[in-house]
């Protein structure tokens, strides 16, 4: 299956998470090394912006990070899980995301913005980056070590789509009031990567 139809099959949830989860795990072992880049994204951006219109809002991530913040589109614990993630430029006062890991298969579609990625492969414990553009698709299979090394000037927009819901820890207060009908994190989503104990 090509990149556009696999992605397309994704938004129009029309894909098993068996099937998911082999493609990804074909991807990271072929030639492509997790990496494979959708020339024209422009029209595949726009049906992830029309899933997202009527979404909520959620603000995650530890208070000395930067605020990111997500809309879940779809999924749940059972079913292939999406959500919109912006990720602003770094401030001055906090620190870089670590590196770890998540216990779910991933895709990663660059939507808007720019920065890198960097993974960790589990034989040779170095660091591997790569450059983050529009349509830049990175695939994982879980419990890959990973991180976003960098995000550039104008923030970095990613599509981020896993085997079942993978949904992070919200900050305080969520920026919206409807707390009720927020999607709730299913599982100890993310597992931080320490070299020194490996």
């Amino acid at each position: 299956m090509i990149l556009e139809a696999f992605l397309q099959d994704i938004l129009s949830q029309n894909i098993s998470r068996e099937n998911f989860s082999l493609y990804v795990k074909n991807i990271w072992e072929s030639e492509e090394g997790g990496v494979m880049y959708y020339h024209d994204p422009s029209s595949f951006c726009l049906n992830i912006w029309h899933l997202s219109f009527d979404k909520l809002i959620t603000e995650h991530g530890r208070p000395e990070q930067p605020l990111s913040i997500s809309q879940h589109l779809f999924g749940d614990e059972n079913h292939i899980s999406a959500r919109l993630v912006y990720d602003p430029p770094k401030q001055n006062n906090q620190y870089p995301l670590e590196h770890h890991s998540h216990p779910v298969d991933t895709v990663i579609f660059v939507v808007n913005g720019s920065g890198v990625f960097s993974f960790i492969y589990d034989d040779t414990k170095k660091a591997i980056d790569i450059d983050l553009k529009p349509g830049t698709t990175l695939f994982f299979p879980s419990n890959t070590v990973h991180t976003i090394k960098e995000v550039g000037n104008e923030g970095l927009e990613t599509l981020n789509i896993t085997d079942r819901l993978n949904q992070p820890s919200y900050r305080t207060e969520p920026i919206n009031e409807k707390k009720d009908l927020l999607v709730k994190p299913s599982e100890d989503f993310s597992q931080i990567y320490n070299p020194n104990l490996t």
